[in-house]
């Protein structure tokens, strides 16, 4: 099957040019799955979550049975209560597990599938019926929910995290889920924040928990020119690989659908612009730079997505603008909110104990 550059969804290494993820997963798998960890991947709009979520499934899939949910499958009818959140999160969950062609699947569901037939049940007995299902499991089980954000501002959310922590906490003694990822742009305390503006409220997270996600999602230079060789062996173009790999990071500072989507211009649009004809010249230091100047032009999601985050949160945008119109120098630090939503969005990052523009 003939492979292109991804800037649309998911990335699989069948279909798309993409980087390898074996080092990535195996630090997730050793430093936190592999633990029991309950943790957060938490990073900008199409950082290469999803990628990793799926990647992941297949690489814990030998040692553990791993139920991935997406909460857009959800309704935002599905968040107004506990029942209407219970009956549809059971719901997902079964069907992910029959997906998932886990052995012993009609035995270990049978709880969850008796549960779902009947009616007012909430939050309290479903995860009475799901510890059941953990405690009878020949693997232990890892739950994991994409989009996590598409929960936002729903209390009936927060209180499912609440369930989880609980269940965390005397985990010795009442069987749960072996280890919870949710993946999401904004953290849990962001998501109680927008819940519970009330400065007493603000950092009351019921997920506390959560083990700190310190693996780095960016694409390193040495990174995109693995994936950039892959290509060349592909199409033998004659490009300097480490060269335009270097150049590419220079101006998205790996952020990974920035450098697919140069990798795609050149690719698939520089070949129709005057000068860049042959391929050698469209792979160059130059070819990279028309391809950026190209992409700036373009309404694209993510720059409208940033430009909204801007829009909304006005701190954040005084700080940016402060930085780059004025010069100004601000101290680094996660504890102070603009530049904490900054750094999660993607758009700031630490240099010399100082913020800057990432």
């Amino acid at each position: 099957m003939k492979r292109r550059f991804n800037v649309t969804g998911s990335c699989t290494p069948q279909r798309h040019y993409m980087v390898r993820l074996d080092d990535r997963l195996k630090k997730i798998k050793q430093n936190f799955v592999d633990y029991g960890s309950y943790f957060v991947i938490n990073r900008g709009r199409q950082y290469g979550k999803t990628t990793t979520l799926k990647a992941l499934e297949d690489y814990l899939s030998e040692e553990y049975i791993v139920v991935s949910l997406d909460f857009q499958m959800l309704g935002t009818e599905d968040f107004a209560d506990e029942a209407r959140f219970s009956s549809a999160f059971l719901d997902v969950f079964i069907r992910e597990c029959e997906l998932g062609s886990i052995d012993g699947a009609d035995e270990l569901l049978k709880p969850l599938r008796e549960l779902a037939r009947g009616n007012g049940y909430g939050l309290k007995v479903m995860f009475m019926t799901l510890s059941g299902v953990c405690g009878n499991s020949r693997k232990p089980i890892v739950l994991m929910i994409d989009e996590v954000d598409s929960a936002s501002n729903n209390q009936v959310f927060i209180e499912f995290l609440a369930q989880l922590r609980s269940y965390y906490l005397k985990r010795d003694k009442t069987p749960i889920f072996h280890s919870v990822i949710l993946a999401g742009v904004y953290d849990i305390k962001n998501l109680k924040l927008k819940l519970r503006p009330e400065s007493e409220h603000q950092y009351n997270s019921p997920w506390n928990i959560a083990a700190k996600f310190r693996v780095d999602m960016s694409l390193s230079a040495e990174k995109t020119a693995e994936m950039l060789q892959d290509y060349e062996t592909d199409y033998h173009t004659g490009m300097r690989v480490q060269t335009v790999a270097e150049e590419i990071y220079a101006y998205t500072s790996g952020y990974p659908v920035l450098v697919s989507s140069i990798c795609k211009c050149i690719d698939e649009e520089l070949p129709d612009v005057d000068g860049f004809e042959n391929p050698i010249k469209a792979w160059s230091k130059e070819g990279v730079e028309k391809a950026v100047s190209m992409i700036l032009k373009e309404n694209s999601p993510l720059f409208e997505s940033m430009a909204k985050q801007l829009d909304t949160y006005a701190d954040l945008y005084s700080i940016i603008e402060n930085i780059i119109y004025r010069g100004k120098r601000i101290p680094f630090s996660l504890e102070e909110r603009s530049i904490n939503l900054g750094a999660m969005f993607g758009y700031l990052k630490e240099e010399n104990g100082h913020v800057a523009i990432a």
